[in-house]
C-alpha cells in the first residue's frame, strides 16, 4: 500500500524475507530503501543500516542479496553530503578495536562504540579519493577495502579486528607513518580516546615527531565514548582537533573546521 514509513520498512526487513512476499514487493521495498529523497527524509543514523544489514544476513532467501544491496545504495545516500577529500588529498583513517571500545552506546542497545568508529571511518572513506584506512589494537593493520562498499566494508572489519588485538597502541598509526617516511594531510583516528599504551610511547611524543617530516598535517581524533580523556593537548593549536560525537553531524563540524568557520555555532544548529 505504500503507507509503511522508512523506518518501520528497516527495522522489518527480516520479517519481510520470511513473510515470502512476492518479487515484485521485495523489489518495491528496495527502491524504497534506496531512494535519496527517502534516506534524506528519514534522517536515520547510519547504524541503523548496519543493524539492519547484519540481520538480513541471518536470512537464507533468494532476495537476501537485493537488500542487502538496497541498504548499500541507502548508506551511500546517507552520505551524500559528507564533503570528504580530492585524490589531491593524502588521508589516512585509522579505527580503534580495542577492547574498550566493544561496549553497547547504551543499555538497550546491540550497537558498540566499535561499530560506530568502523561505520564513520568507512563512511568518510567513501568520500575520499587517496585514502588509506586500517584498525589498531595492539598493533596497527592497514587493510584495502572497496570505497562503495560501506556495510560490508565494516562487517569485514568486524570479521578481522582480533588479528591486531585489544590494546589501545594508537601511537603506532603515526609511528607507522615515520618509519615508512609517508606523508599524509589527514588523520582520522575513530576511538574513545583510552590510548594507554602497551609499549610506553605517548600519542603526543609521537606526533611531535612526525609533524618534523611532515609539517601541514592535519590530526583529527573522533571521540566515541565522551570519557573526557585527552591523548594530546588540543588548546591553541592548529593542527590536532578533538571533535567528540558518533553521528553522521560530526562530518559537518569537520567541514566547518576545514572552511575555517565556526564549528560551535555549526553544532549549536544541530537539531537534536
Amino acid at each position: 500500500s505504500g503507507k509503511m514509513g522508512y523506518m518501520a520498512t528497516l527495522r522489518n526487513l527480516r520479517n519481510i524475507l520470511e513473510a515470502n512476499v512476492s518479487a515484485k514487493h521485495i523489489a518495491k521495498v528496495c527502491n524504497q530503501l534506496s531512494d535519496a529523497k527517502q534516506v534524506a527524509a528519514s534522517k536515520q543514523l547510519p547504524f541503523r543500516f548496519l543493524s539492519a544489514y547484519r540481520e538480513l544476513q541471518k536470512i537464507k532467501s533468494g532476495h537476501t542479496g537485493m537488500m542487502l544491496e538496497a541498504l548499500e545504495k541507502a548508506v551511500l545516500q546517507s552520505a551524500a553530503n559528507i564533503r570528504g577529500f580530492d585524490s589531491e588529498t593524502k588521508v589516512l583513517i585509522a579505527c580503534d578495536v580495542s577492547g574498550s571500545m566493544q561496549r553497547p552506546v547504551s543499555a538497550k542497545s546491540t550497537v558498540q562504540n566499535f561499530d560506530i568508529g568502523l561505520m564513520l571511518g568507512m563512511l568518510l572513506q567513501s568520500k575520499c579519493r587517496n585514502v588509506t584506512a586500517g584498525m589498531f589494537g595492539d598493533t596497527w593493520k592497514t587493510i584495502q577495502m572497496p570505497r562503495t562498499q560501506v556495510l560490508r566494508n565494516v562487517m569485514e572489519f568486524h570479521r578481522r579486528e582480533g588479528e591486531v588485538g585489544y590494546s589501545t597502541n594508537g601511537y603506532l598509526v603515526i609511528q607507522d607513518l615515520i618509519n615508512r617516511n609517508v606523508i599524509v594531510d589527514k588523520i582520522f583516528m575513530f576511538t574513545d580516546c583510552q590510548l594507554w599504551n602497551t609499549a610506553g610511547s605517548h600519542i603526543a611524543q609521537v606526533w611531535m615527531q612526525y609533524k618534523k617530516i611532515a609539517p601541514e598535517c592535519r590530526l583529527y581524533l573522533f571521540d566515541l565514548a565522551g570519557y573526557g580523556t585527552t591523548p594530546l593537548r588540543v588548546e591553541g593549536k592548529s593542527d590536532v582537533f578533538l571533535i567528540a560525537g558518533w553521528s553522521d553531524k560530526i562530518f559537518d563540524v569537520l567541514t566547518a573546521i576545514e572552511e575555517g568557520s565556526n564549528a560551535v555555532k555549526m553544532i549549536e544548529s544541530v537539531e537534536l
